[in-house]
């Protein structure tokens, strides 16, 4: 699991040990399994979506994907710095090596509500080299298209 030790004794957080989460939280002793197609994938997409709510006030979905091929990667948000840099290269038609392709961790689509974009928005999200995972959701804040209010006189 992102390069911790054999021994190392981390629980996977699934609905029966849930309720004792926050009384471990600062052990470091719990995770969340985002293997694409499993339950904390999709509960990941589902927190970022909430998390759009409550900050812009906006409805989102955002869809868990397994993988993409052969998409226009017109739009996209990396979830944190490495994400963003894997995008990028993407994004100005580069081939991704297989170091860099496993260092993805998951993979998200994301539809405005009521707002017609031709295109979906790609949500990404990676591991460093160090196998360090650094989530930073403040990034759809900055990184979605959005509406600059009209000047009325």
């Amino acid at each position: 699991m992102l390069g911790l030790p054999a021994a190392a004794q981390v629980d996977v957080l699934v609905d029966d040990n849930a309720a004792s989460y926050f009384e471990r939280s600062d052990r470091f002793d719990m995770a969340l399994d985002l293997t694409a197609g499993r339950r904390g994938h999709a509960a990941l997409g589902e927190v970022l979506a909430r998390f759009m709510r409550h900050m812009l006030a906006v409805e989102v979905m955002i869809e868990p994907l397994v993988e993409v091929r052969d998409v226009s990667l017109t739009w996209y948000v990396g979830l944190d710095a490495d994400a963003t840099k894997i995008g990028d290269q993407l994004w100005n038609g580069m081939e991704l090596d297989p170091q860099t392709t496993e260092r993805i961790v998951a993979l998200y689509r994301l539809r405005i509500a009521d707002v017609a974009i031709d295109e979906p928005i790609y949500l990404i999200l990676a591991v460093t080299p160090e196998r360090t995972l650094r989530v930073k959701p403040q990034n759809l804040l900055a990184g979605l298209p959005a509406r600059r209010p009209e000047v009325v006189s």
